[in-house]
């Protein structure tokens, strides 16, 4: 009997355990254990040769373009100091940009834990995950840990305008030899060696997980937020409209039924938790409503663009790569490199140095010509076949007309239903370079 007894509780902690494995192993959601603090995250934009970009400018409730270029850098503008103060990313997960949804956890007062089926910290069924359609977790600031740790993602307002006439605008690899094109990438840090410093392998685990969202749409800015612009020192007399209505964080306000979505996933090859799948496109099921219930989204190729991984350039006549000799020459020219540490070394570097633009020392990867192919499975074997493009053809931002600034919305946050992602990051190792082509139709 006592055999037997033995027996069946080894059997109960097995069950238990292949459950927990199972629910566990189902999502790319984890139980943080700590806020992941942040110290500012890189963005960068540009419009290549058809698009002008503007920082928004806030006065008061109106909300309109200040001076338009060809490339914007979020961290040199006062009015977005705040992605310098925020707290770490942590997963989430979205289909539309307006419905956000972070994991429900078990705990001592859920019945399955006090009847022993469940662990308490377990994450729940996806259709109890808890929703977000005030922007009550974006821009979280690192004292908010509770907050940061059920879910933190950005948002962020710019402007584009198109100058030569009506243009789809799409997220482009940019021209070859260029200093501009799209990628995300976890960037390296310096790490002390025996003769001196060299810029460490960069741990890639954010970039394999992160999406970059753009909510849009055509809905004309009100008289008075039009005066207002008129009125400042910003204004362009070729600018009679201005486009892109959003809802303010907390407002109880109404998002519009003509708002349009689009997901850029940067780095649909790179796997870094699975090594024997690496190289492979593997689909992503974000979180939806259907029916009023959450459930995981099989197919939004509707609006998603899919770019494969890139890589730091490679010196010529050298195996090093461009932006380590770039390091070196740096290193060189400072006195007091001794006296700094290793994270003052990579933050000047980044800062003063390279003023932020990475994008002359990265690789961009190719783009999914038609993101409704990766349904049809995409392997190592065929995966050059499909992505062979400049930008996704089948999906856009949004239509522009000629001379009449578009306000965009732009989201950048860690997919919680990504296999990859394993936790929350800091963000201000993360740099993100976005370039728009303006094709006509």
């Amino acid at each position: 009997m006592t055999k037997i007894y033995f027996k069946l509780i080894a059997m109960a902690l097995a069950l238990l355990l292949s459950v927990s494995v199972l629910i566990m192993s189902s999502y790319a959601w984890m139980v943080l254990s700590s806020n992941p603090a942040a110290t500012g995250i890189q963005v960068i934009i540009g419009g290549g040769n058809t698009i002008l970009v503007a920082p928004n400018v806030e006065d008061g409730e109106y909300n309109y373009p200040g001076y338009f270029s060809d490339k914007l850098n979020f961290g040199s503008f006062p009015n977005y100091d705040y992605l310098k103060e925020l707290g770490g990313l942590t997963p989430v997960s979205t289909t539309n940009g307006i419905d956000w949804f972070m994991p429900a956890y078990y705990s001592g007062s859920d019945p399955e834990v006090q009847s022993g089926k469940i662990v308490s910290g377990m994450i729940k069924d996806v259709s109890e995950f808890k929703a977000d359609s005030e922007l009550a977790h974006a821009n979280l600031p690192a004292e908010e840990k509770d907050k940061i740790k059920e879910g933190n993602y950005i948002y962020l307002d710019f402007w584009v305008v198109s100058p030569g006439g009506d243009y789809t605008l799409r997220v482009s690899t940019g021209d070859e030899g260029s200093n501009g094109g799209s990628f995300v990438t976890d960037l390296p840090e310096a790490e002390e060696i025996t003769d001196g410093y060299t810029l460490s392998e960069p741990d890639v685990s954010a970039a394999s997980a992160v999406r970059i969202g753009f909510l849009a749409n055509d809905s004309q800015l009100t008289d008075d937020s039009m005066l207002e612009y008129q009125e400042s020192s910003y204004a362009d007399k070729r600018y009679t409209a201005l486009k892109g209505l959003y809802m303010e964080a907390n407002s109880g306000t109404a998002y519009l039924d003509s708002d349009h979505f689009t997901v850029y996933e940067p780095n649909g090859d790179l796997h870094p938790q699975h090594p024997d799948i690496n190289g492979s496109y593997v689909k992503t099921k974000p979180l939806g409503y259907e029916n009023g219930i959450i459930t995981e989204n099989e197919n939004i190729s509707d609006r998603l663009t899919v770019q494969l991984s890139g890589d730091w350039a490679a010196a010529k006549n050298s195996e090093q790569t461009i932006i380590e000799q770039k390091f070196q020459t740096a290193l060189l020219a400072w006195a007091d490199c001794n006296e700094l540490s290793e994270k003052e070394i990579t933050d000047r570097f980044y800062k003063n140095d390279l003023q932020g633009q990475i994008s002359p020392y990265y690789k961009k990867g190719n783009f999914a010509g038609d993101s409704r192919n990766l349904n049809n499975g995409v392997s190592a074997e065929n995966i050059n076949g499909i992505f062979d493009a400049g930008a996704t053809e089948n999906v856009y931002i949004v239509k522009l007309e000629r001379n009449k600034p578009q306000r965009i919305r732009m989201f950048i946050w860690l997919e919680g239903q990504d296999m990859d992602c394993i936790d929350g990051i800091d963000a201000s190792r993360i740099a993100v370079n976005i370039e728009f082509a303006g094709g006509s139709e």
